[in-house]
């Protein structure tokens, strides 16, 4: 008996095994102004979640595609010229360049490259402007210039491979590269056909659009599900596909205690307890669902206790304003243990130490 009386003083000394703090020292914890404590309301509800979708702004929307038809810096053009009676334009090597080549009164100028200024050289009449025309007015403008010093020639302008107006993509994505603006390339959505991002979840997955110095980020599913979205592609643009990686905390008397990746916007606390499996029916206080929130140290304010909002489960309307109230990455929600739980631990230890003292009191009879 005096065993007994021993593990039971020990006993009383320890602390219960549980998972956090019960309702009453949370509530315990606001009244020594250490947290600050908010019941959830409709408007708190409606507060939590994101205004609306990011979106590019005006000036992007705005912007009409390229006309990938004409020339710009940097494309490449293929140039021969056809004198008369089959005579070469420069066959008597009065204004031949080095790497001519002609044969049969053709001359191959060969590809020639768009500079900055819009402009390529042509022999004899020097330089020819070619950026805004079109392979035909681009030939048009050489004979114009050749009839000056020379008549009776065919001109032909033939596009290259080589591309000047190009946007790179990278990132999550299949075939991240640089990608010429032309045919079905125009705009967003066809390089990012082009690309293949991956498509398991555009809803939390970001497309950033960097122009000018300007860096913007949509969902891959607003530029799906908004035509606006889709917006006009231009020379020099740099895109990255990547995930939206957020993340929450579900700890205490949950079905499952774990860390869960939010899967969409305005994601709630009803989906995050239904991802790990709701309230534990056997240890849950259903009066003590919190939604525990760290003030960012750039948040403008002096107050940098954590915010912790409080759901009681026992009330409909409440699980109602569950399934409406975001959170945000980094949240962590707590489901506290039922008083009498921590009683049955009691009586469970207990039981379990007078058991042991019987034992041993058995043997030393």
């Amino acid at each position: 008996m005096a065993l007994a009386f021993c593990l039971c003083g020990v006993l009383q000394g320890c602390v219960i095994p549980r998972s956090g703090p019960l309702l009453s020292e949370v509530q315990a914890s606001r009244d020594h102004n250490d947290i600050e404590l908010v019941g959830v309301t409709p408007a708190l509800a409606l507060a939590s979640r994101a205004a609306g979708s990011a979106s590019f702004p005006d000036a992007f929307q705005q912007a009409q595609p390229v006309d990938y038809e004409k020339l710009a810096p940097g494309d490449g053009v293929d140039i021969s010229l056809w004198g008369q009676d089959g005579v070469g334009v420069f066959g008597n090597g009065s204004g031949g360049a080095s790497g001519l080549s002609g044969t049969g009164g053709m001359t191959d100028l060969g590809e020639m490259v768009i500079d900055e200024a819009g402009t390529i050289y042509v022999p004899q009449v020097g330089r020819v402007h070619a950026q805004g025309l079109t392979p035909a007015g681009l030939r048009d403008a050489i004979e114009r210039r050749l009839s000056r010093v020379t008549v009776g020639l065919d001109v032909n302008v033939r596009r290259t491979e080589r591309r000047g107006q190009t946007v790179a993509i990278e990132g999550d994505l299949k075939k991240p590269g640089v990608y010429p603006i032309g045919p079905g390339m125009q705009r967003l959505s066809g390089l990012l056909s082009k690309a293949a991002p991956d498509q398991m979840n555009p809803e939390q997955l970001a497309v950033t659009l960097r122009r000018n110095g300007e860096s913007v980020s949509v969902r891959l599913s607003d530029v799906y599900r908004n035509s606006a979205e889709d917006i006009a592609l231009r020379a020099g643009d740099s895109v990255v596909v990547h995930d939206v990686v957020e993340n929450l905390t579900v700890l205490g008397a949950a079905g499952a205690q774990s860390r869960l990746k939010l899967s969409k916007r305005n994601y709630t606390v009803l989906d995050a307890l239904g991802d790990s499996r709701g309230l534990n029916d056997s240890l849950a206080n259903p009066k003590a669902v919190f939604l525990l929130r760290i003030r960012p140290d750039d948040a403008g304010t002096a107050d940098t206790r954590p915010v912790v909002y409080q759901f009681d489960f026992t009330k409909p309307e409440q699980m109602v304003l569950a399934g409406k109230f975001a959170v945000h990455d980094g949240d962590a929600i707590y489901i506290s243990d039922a008083p009498f739980t921590q009683v049955q631990k009691v009586l469970s230890a207990f039981s379990a130490t007078l058991g042991t003292a019987r034992s041993v009191s058995s043997l030393s009879q």
